[in-house]
């Protein structure tokens, strides 16, 4: 008897630099999926998989690049029509034993669950933990609109979804594709369901801090202001100044204090310009950012 994971499709975008990408096919391939498919992301240099991970990965490779998301709707586009169940890993994180078992168990138990999602245990480029806690929403049933217009607590490489309720991606976003599809689904009547034990190594490293966070930051600024209306006014103006707190922060790291003081209130300068909250206020970098080397 085939497994539950057997019934599962598994997308990995790719981007350039893959320096973690036989770590993550490891952890996900271990977990017996039916299906997983890398994208190749329009890579300057096409991308090989390892002799270990060939046999078992399909490899689609797009000719340009067009983002996290236009990549991972091309690796859902490539999964065969069987395939009722989607699964999200970035090629620089990794699922622990059992993640992916116990997120299909989840939806098994609740069928009305358009997908779930699980914990993420925060790494840093060396593998070990960097202490940081990812806030997480209690187990089960998640539908919280406005709990997740103010703060995205869905890490896209702990998520499963069913095909039949997920729409695709929204390719114009470069950043947030992942915090703008959950409002999506959610806005749409969709509920997501917590697993809180089905646990995913999400790394950290040093990628592009100086010009993401400014990006990140525009990206969160748009999505607010695409679905203000479906929150209360000061659920709204907190997050927006939020944003502005975060592009600021990214403008001061990338030498343009001017234009950041620009963005701000006085009594709101010294506080948003003090980076050492930058990644609170930003959340994760560029998926598609290379490590700096020494």
């Amino acid at each position: 008897m085939a497994s539950p994971a057997a019934t599962a499709g598994v997308v990995v975008p790719v981007h350039g630099w893959a320096h973690y990408l036989a770590e993550t096919l490891d952890s996900v391939l271990a977990e017996g999926p039916g299906e997983v498919v890398v994208v190749d992301d329009g890579s300057p240099d096409p991308l090989e998989l390892h002799a270990d991970h060939a046999p078992h990965v399909r490899l689609v490779r797009r000719d340009e690049p067009g983002g996290p998301a236009a990549a991972r709707n091309a690796g859902v586009g490539a999964l065969p029509g069987v395939v009722d169940l989607i699964a999200f890993c970035d090629a620089d994180d990794a699922w622990e034993p059992g993640s992916l078992r116990r997120r299909l168990a989840a939806l098994a138990a609740d069928p009305g669950a358009a997908g779930a999602f699980g914990r993420a245990h925060i790494v840093g480029a060396d593998g070990r933990p960097t202490g940081e806690v990812w806030p997480l929403p209690a187990a089960g049933r998640y539908g919280d609109l406005e709990g997740l217009y103010e703060h995205n607590p869905i890490l896209t490489s702990s998520v499963v979804l069913r095909r039949a309720a997920a729409p695709p991606f929204d390719e114009r976003y470069r950043h947030a594709e992942d915090w703008e599809l959950w409002l999506r689904m959610l806005h749409g009547g969709a509920v997501l369901t917590c697993v809180d034990d089905a646990v995913v190594r999400y790394r950290r490293h040093p990628a592009g801090l100086t010009t993401d966070v400014t990006a990140m930051a525009r990206a969160q600024r748009q999505l607010h202001e695409q679905y203000a209306a479906l929150v209360s006014p000061a659920t709204r103006d907190r997050a927006l100044a939020a944003d502005r707190r975060g592009e600021a922060a990214g403008l001061l790291r990338d030498g343009r204090p001017r234009q950041a003081r620009a963005l701000l209130d006085p009594g709101l300068r010294r506080t948003a310009l003090g980076v050492p909250g930058l990644r609170a206020l930003v959340g994760r970098r560029d998926p598609y950012a290379r490590p700096r080397r020494g």
